[in-house]
């Protein structure tokens, strides 16, 4: 049996953790291999960079300009933070290795690529990695470090920012997002209905798990400008959550549902006819998955500048970037008996893929047994 070393975390939102989850759906499957899943933050690293890494949350929700300096500072001197990284980890990551002794190391964390190939390089240690990409439009360098065995992108567009950073083609799969097995096996067995438009429409507002956004300010403008029915969930942000109620309940009573974190995405998505969030890419490709029509608000600078176009593009949705629009984007979904909304479904269901954690699952395994083949990045990955 050959052995997977796994290495996330959630200590930078959700979204490296649901990949991760997505991929352990299908090792389950694979009795050649024994995955080992791992905290990069917390077994790799120290304290300080711990705390570090913690404030993501609350630099995203309420400092988005400290976020784009730090990305951009990030893009420049790449080659510092991985440095740093290698140092704080060197010790750890090694006597990881030497208790596990892993066949492969997969990172769904950039700062967990060029950091550990240091270490292996510096170390002498042939050991080969997997990088999957969390993010599909615009790629941090810190993604395509060209020592990588395989790195697996989302899209066509995270190819050519891989290809450009010097990443050999050969070493590049073109396989699709990730997402979680209970996400697509609801979406494949049940046949969701189309709109109705003799009832109001229920629309879903979220913001990823740190809870992120203008959340208030975009449900009152829905809530006095339409008839909608509304979700919100809020995921950690538990100040949020209780301000929310405290604002919006006593005035929109039955029309108005706030959640937390929630366990069973899936079957609130299955339930919406709208899907509002953020350009996050794990709630946006979950979204297209269970065939929710996308209204998206904006993004993080930097990391996620590229998914709306990416959305609007292929007509997965439509982007909203203002308060004041949002009303509007929602009436134009829901015009004409929903011929939008039923427009982007149809797009959503030519887009998404059931089998890509699966597939991406495929190709560590097979590097690991040593039996990866290759297959040219230009393979759709819808």
């Amino acid at each position: 049996m050959k052995k997977i070393l796994l290495i996330t975390t959630t200590h930078t939102g959700c979204g490296h953790k649901s990949i991760s989850d997505s991929l352990m759906d299908w090792f389950c499957d694979m009795p050649e291999v024994e995955v080992v899943q791992v905290d990069g933050f917390e077994k790799l690293v120290n304290r300080f960079a711990r705390t570090l890494c913690g404030s993501y949350g609350i630099v995203t929700r309420h400092a988005k300009f400290l976020w784009a300096m730090t990305w951009a500072f990030g893009s420049r001197f790449n080659g510092f933070y991985c440095n740093l990284m290698t140092l704080w980890a060197r010790k750890r990551f090694m006597r990881l290795v030497q208790q596990e002794k892993p066949d492969v190391v997969i990172t769904t964390h950039p700062m967990f690529n060029s950091s550990l190939l240091n270490v292996c390089e510096r170390e002498g240690l042939r050991l080969p990695f997997v990088s999957v990409q969390a993010d599909p439009v615009t790629i941090h360098k810190s993604w395509c470090d060209p020592r990588s065995e395989i790195v697996v992108c989302a899209t066509e567009e995270a190819v050519k920012c891989t290809l450009g950073f010097g990443v050999p083609r050969e070493k590049i799969r073109l396989v699709g997002f990730p997402t979680r097995r209970r996400f697509t096996d609801i979406a494949q067995s049940t046949d969701k209905p189309p709109y109705d438009p003799s009832r109001p429409a229920r629309c879903l507002m979220m913001s990823g798990g740190e809870g992120s956004g203008k959340l208030g300010r975009y449900a009152l403008a829905i809530l006095k400008n339409t008839d909608v029915h509304l979700t919100i969930v809020c995921g950690r942000n538990k100040q949020l959550k209780l301000r929310l109620e405290t604002l919006l309940k006593p005035h929109y009573g039955d029309r108005i549902d706030i959640k937390g974190f929630v366990n069973d995405m899936e079957n609130v998505m299955l339930e919406s006819d709208i899907l509002i969030a953020r350009g996050s890419p794990n709630t946006f490709f979950e979204g297209i998955v269970m065939n929710v029509p996308l209204i998206i608000t904006g993004a993080l600078p930097g990391q996620e500048q590229g998914n709306p176009d990416l959305v609007a593009h292929n007509n997965l949705g439509i982007v909203c970037e203002t308060i004041h629009g949002l009303p509007d984007a929602v009436k134009y979904l829901l015009k004409d008996n929903g011929q939008k909304l039923q427009q982007i479904r149809s797009a959503q269901q030519a887009y998404r893929r059931f089998d890509n954690a699966r597939r991406i699952a495929e190709i560590a395994r097979a590097v690991a047994l040593g039996t990866e083949t290759g297959s040219p990045p230009e393979i759709s990955a819808k």
